[in-house]
Parts: structure tokens; C-alpha cells; sequence
């Protein structure tokens, strides 16, 4: 969601409420069910969810255009998008997190054994794997490689 404030933008991050709402139903968990747990009614579960899908998708839009990215796919509900870059010339993928936030990430194969951003990017992307439930065979896999897989099954899972 964004905010007109005079000819600036106010990006509005999701609450906290929103996001674990989001987190637990990407995580299949049904809406009556998150509303029984939380003790609250489904129409309020409908509504929180309902506003944190347009704040995220806000987000992944908002960093897309200050990146330079045209978007070809995106869904909120998987926190994922999907674009060409246009100052590298490079696919681009943005990803959103409750743990990890708004991450951008350029498919390329580095060289990631020299590479000083390694165990950071290792640590991010087995992150995203996990919060995302996705079954990952080697986690010992280098970054880049890690990355085509996790971006490949978000980008299955968002057609």
C-alpha cells in the first residue's frame, strides 16, 4: 500500500499481526483455523490477510521500480517476483519474509567459493527455503545454485 504525501510515496510495511497471519496461511494453514487460534473471527482473519497481500505486493512493486525492474510475475500471497533488470540485463527476483525482509537477487553464476557475501547469501537463501517449507535435497550447494532452485519452484508455485 502506498501513501500519497505531497510528490513523495509512503511505502506502508505490513504489521506484525498481518505478517504472521500471511506467514501462517502461506503455510496452508486455513483461514478458520488461524481465526480459532488467535480467537478472533474468520471475517477479521479475511480482512487482516486481505490488507497484508496488498502491502506486500506494494513492497515487491515499490522495490522493483526503485531497482530498475520490469516485473513479469508477481504474487503476494508467496511474497515473490519475478523481472528483467534493466541496468544489468539480468532476470531478477524479489523476495519478501517475515525473517528476511525484502531481499532482490540477479540470476547470475558467480563464483561463490570467492566470493565475501557466501555465508550470507547461504544463510538468506536456507532461510527462504525453510520458512517456504520447501524441500531442499543438498543445502551444501553453492548460492547461485541454491538460488535457480528456490526461484524455480516459487516461480512454479506463483503460475
Amino acid at each position: 500500500m502506498v501513501t500519497n504525501i505531497g510528490k513523495y510515496y509512503q511505502i506502508k510495511y505490513p504489521t506484525k499481526t498481518q505478517v504472521e497471519i500471511w506467514f501462517l496461511k502461506r503455510n496452508e494453514i486455513s483461514g478458520r483455523k488461524i481465526a480459532k487460534q488467535r480467537d478472533v473471527t474468520p471475517a477479521f482473519i479475511s480482512k487482516t490477510l486481505k490488507e497484508a497481500n496488498k502491502r506486500i505486493k506494494s513492497l515487491l512493486e515499490s522495490t522493483a521500480k526503485t531497482n530498475k525492474i520490469t516485473l513479469e510475475l508477481i504474487s503476494a500471497e508467496l511474497g515473490f517476483a519475478k523481472g528483467e533488470s534493466h541496468i544489468f540485463n539480468l532476470t531478477a527476483y524479489i523476495t519478501f519474509s517475515p525473517e528476511n525482509g525484502v531481499q532482490v537477487w540477479y540470476e547470475h553464476k558467480g563464483d561463490c567459493v570467492t566470493c565475501d557475501e557466501l555465508i550470507h547469501c547461504r544463510t538468506i537463501l536456507l532461510k527462504e527455503f525453510k520458512e517456504r517449507n520447501i524441500k531442499l535435497e543438498n543445502p551444501h550447494l553453492q548460492p547461485t545454485t541454491l538460488g535457480e532452485q528456490l526461484f524455480q519452484k516459487l516461480e512454479e508455485l506463483a503460475k
